[in-house]
């Protein structure tokens, strides 16, 4: 299974900074065992201040913010008081 998921890693009055991330699990069973593989990658990361909010890759370089948010439908809610200013 692939997903892609925030994780808010500082929110004070003024500054907000999320890293979004992709995990993928796999899991096989047979009558000798169980294998399990897992794998977290960072994907980028978005920054939400005053000015609005915007996204970085890992190069930090500007990525679509809204690409992120079609697919990371908990993002919105994160976002949502920087929404007005996005840059």
């Amino acid at each position: 299974m692939y997903k892609l998921h925030t994780i808010e890693n500082v929110n004070d009055s003024t500054f907000r900074l999320i890293a979004v991330a992709s995990s993928e699990t796999q899991r096989n069973r047979s009558n000798v065992g169980c294998l399990m593989y897992a794998n977290i990658q960072p994907i980028a990361v978005i920054v939400c201040n005053e000015n609005g909010a915007y996204a970085l890759d890992m190069y930090s370089s500007r990525t679509s913010l809204e690409d992120l948010r079609r697919k990371i439908p908990e993002l919105d809610a994160a976002i949502a008081p920087h929404l007005g200013a996005i840059s």
